[in-house]
């Protein structure tokens, strides 16, 4: 009996610190590139654990939408440097600077966010370099020239 006890606390346990596991880093993001998105319409504004996401989308210079999803700090992190879960709506249109995922998907790490009141919020204080500056259209004409050059995902 005590034996099973144990066996059904212990499953609890796993059961519930899953997500402590399922966390990950920064290595996925190219942090020699930080990408440019003027006149971004949010879609979405997640204000969550394990992370705040931003979902917005930008029109490319073929007139195609583009659908992005930028990662961000939890909420308490993002508190700390002046956001709140007010902060984005959706239909807001700002500009957002963020570093883009190394395997060319639509996805990216928050760098900065210039709101439609002209107010600029950061996820970080202290930032790395920017790296090669590019607007999303540049950054998707590079991805098409890799794309069609043949390179793996990997060594983009």
């Amino acid at each position: 009996m005590q034996r099973a006890l144990r066996i059904t606390l212990l499953l609890i346990v796993i059961t519930q610190s899953a997500g402590l596991f399922a966390h990950h880093g920064v290595a996925a993001y190219d942090y020699s590139k930080t990408i440019v998105a003027d006149k971004a319409t949010v879609t979405e504004f997640e204000w969550m654990n394990p992370h705040c996401r931003i979902l917005f989308n930008v029109t490319d210079d073929t007139h195609t939408i583009q659908h992005w999803a930028i990662e961000m700090h939890p909420p308490a992190n993002m508190l700390e440097h002046g956001w709140t879960r007010q902060s984005l709506q959706s239909g807001d249109v700002i500009s957002v600077t963020f570093r883009p995922a190394k395997d060319g998907s639509h996805t990216g790490l928050l760098g900065e966010v210039t709101l439609p009141s002209g107010i600029q919020l950061r996820q970080n204080l202290l930032e790395l370099p920017p790296g090669q500056i590019l607007t999303v259209q540049e950054w998707a004409k590079q991805h098409r020239n890799q794309t069609s050059a043949g390179k793996p995902s990997s060594a983009r």
